[in-house]
């Protein structure tokens, strides 16, 4: 009787903090992805400065737009996991029960 209010309450807690959450990384993104394409465009025409060879130029600009995916696809999948994660978290939980539940059940029997 107390493990599924505890399993609900944990749902609601985990919806709730889902939902901030998401509010919360899409309201910061926009001033966190132009940071991230500002580092990088700063490193690109540095890159124009620093190697006067067309060739060397070229992989400094790679260097810095491979590190820009990077960094962009690592704050997305931040984001991802603490809008998420409790979510996800609740599921396991609610699989493990599941799981554990008709062996409990037979056993009554």
């Amino acid at each position: 009787m107390r493990r599924p209010a505890v399993l609900i309450s944990a749902l609601v807690a985990a919806v709730v903090w889902a939902v901030g959450a998401g509010v919360v990384a899409v309201r910061q993104w926009p001033a966190a992805g132009a940071a991230i394409e500002r580092a990088r465009d700063v490193g690109m025409r540095g890159c124009a400065g620093r190697y006067p060879d067309p060739a060397a130029r070229e992989r400094c600009e790679i260097l810095f737009e491979t590190q820009y995916v990077m960094e962009r696809n690592i704050a997305l999948f931040t984001r991802l996991l603490l809008v998420a994660g409790p979510l996800a978290g609740i599921g396991v939980w609610i699989g493990l029960d599941r799981r554990k539940s008709p062996s409990r059940r037979s056993r009554r029997r």
